[in-house]
């Protein structure tokens, strides 16, 4: 009887290894047939760079320097040592979006792990689903996207830190850089560290000075960020939300529910169930077990994170109309606000001391779940659809790499906004010896 329990066990577990494993390989796939290979908008600033490094002249300064919103460090330092091992192969980098895509989640079920004592197989399967989904196909057919998945990676991992090493120095260790990590590659990474703060604060087993150094850290961090900070011409005043409060909710809402719709009501529907599902399930936690509530800290930590972040981009693009919000490179941070309206909800249903059989909760998480369900499943067709015709529409310009001499604006236009500024950057990339075709 014991050896068929193992038995058991054992073809379950591997079972849901194999499922949990299906969204990486299937997202691989379609990066490797769908996947842009020839430089694409951002990626002609690199340019420049490529050949400061060529030419040993490449400075911290040139690194530091302000892309938009953003200082990009860490993403340009590593796009810049993949184009030096590869002469620029971008499938690199497509690759690397996988890798630490891959790190995201094993990071996401060690949370997981820590904070729930009976984890459920369908957990880590929708975690992995909402971690690897199509909807964001801008961030998985773009090499540029490095630093948005390395932002979240740093946020993640900086919650990881502070969740399993609560209160003790080497967690703090960690939390430091990877909060450096996530502010230096993408702009909503400052938002970790406020996000952080408050993880410490509900478990309440950080001392003072933890906090005061977390606290000087972020202040150092911040105020190096927006040292001789340039706010970009095109972007709309920071105030704006002020004069159009009603455009700076939809900009947010639209934010928040991208991850799982492509359409403005859509959008607006699962913002609402999932902040809704957030606070049900804050309600019923500290009604029961506030302990509970402090060990799922870091959840409610990603939650609002993902909230944060869709209030910090609003204050810059809100101005842009809401369906600038839609952009799908946005939704690597949204997928967190629906992922823990799910996990809160099924773990403050399964804990009420008081009623331990409630039928209706257990139908009405049952409906819930396949309403999500539903819509991943379209989101991520369409996905696929936007991801495929985008490159078709992209890559017919890769003639203008390979034979400059007959590009004209039309299809340069598709690689950038303005042909006359790549059209000589193309020639130092033939200088440089970087080559490109049309497939891989």
């Amino acid at each position: 009887m014991d050896s068929n329990h193992t038995l058991s066990a054992t073809i379950k577990k591997n079972v849901v290894s194999i499922v949990i494993i299906l969204p990486i390989i299937c997202t691989f796939y379609y990066v490797y047939i769908y996947g842009i290979t020839i430089p694409y908008w951002d990626q002609w600033e690199l340019v420049p760079l490529l050949e400061k490094m060529h030419n040993h002249t490449l400075s911290l300064a040139d690194l530091w320097a302000q892309h938009n919103e953003h200082r990009i460090i860490f993403p340009q330092i590593v796009m810049l040592f993949l184009a030096r091992l590869s002469n620029w192969n971008i499938f690199w980098e497509l690759c690397t979006n996988m890798v630490l895509a891959i790190f995201i989640l094993l990071f996401l079920l060690s949370i997981l792990h820590n904070t729930i004592k009976s984890t459920s197989p369908f957990l880590k399967i929708f975690i992995s689903m909402m971690v690897f989904s199509m909807v964001q196909r801008e961030n998985w057919e773009w090499g540029w996207q490095i630093q948005m998945f390395m932002s979240v990676l740093g946020s993640v991992i900086a919650i990881w830190a502070a969740n399993k090493w609560q209160g003790k120095a080497i967690g703090l260790i960690v939390v430091i850089p990877a909060a450096i990590l996530s502010s230096y590659s993408f702009n909503s990474g400052l938002i970790t560290w406020p996000v952080v703060l408050v993880i410490f604060l509900l478990q309440k087993k950080w001392k003072l000075k933890h906090i005061i150094i977390l606290v000087s850290a972020c202040i150092a961090t911040v105020v190096l960020y927006y040292y001789k900070y340039t706010k970009p011409a095109i972007h709309p005043p920071v105030l704006f939300f002020m004069s159009h409060p009603l455009s700076y909710t939809e900009y947010v809402t639209t934010y928040l529910g991208g991850s799982l719709s492509w359409n403005y009501y859509g959008c607006m529907a699962v913002t609402i169930i999932s902040l809704f599902l957030i606070s049900l399930a804050i309600f019923n936690l500290w009604r029961f077990d506030k302990q509970k509530l402090q060990e799922l800290a870091p959840w409610l930590g990603l939650a609002l994170y993902a909230c944060m972040a869709a209030c910090a981009t609003g204050l810059g693009r809100a101005g842009f109309g809401w369906q600038q919000a839609l952009s799908s490179r946005y939704t690597t941070i949204s997928i967190f606000l629906p992922l823990c309206a799910i996990i809160l909800l099924r773990d403050s249903i399964r804990f009420n001391p008081k009623k331990k059989k409630e039928p209706l909760k257990s139908i009405i998480f049952i409906i819930i779940i396949l309403t999500f369900i539903v819509l991943y499943i379209i989101s991520y067709r369409d996905g696929i659809q936007s991801m495929k015709a985008f490159t078709t529409y992209t890559k017919v310009s890769a003639f203008c790499l390979t034979k400059p001499q007959l590009a004209n604006d039309y299809f340069l236009k598709r690689l950038y906004p303005d042909p006359t500024i790549i059209k000589p950057r193309i020639q130092t990339l033939a200088e440089l010896g970087i080559k490109f075709k049309a497939d891989k």
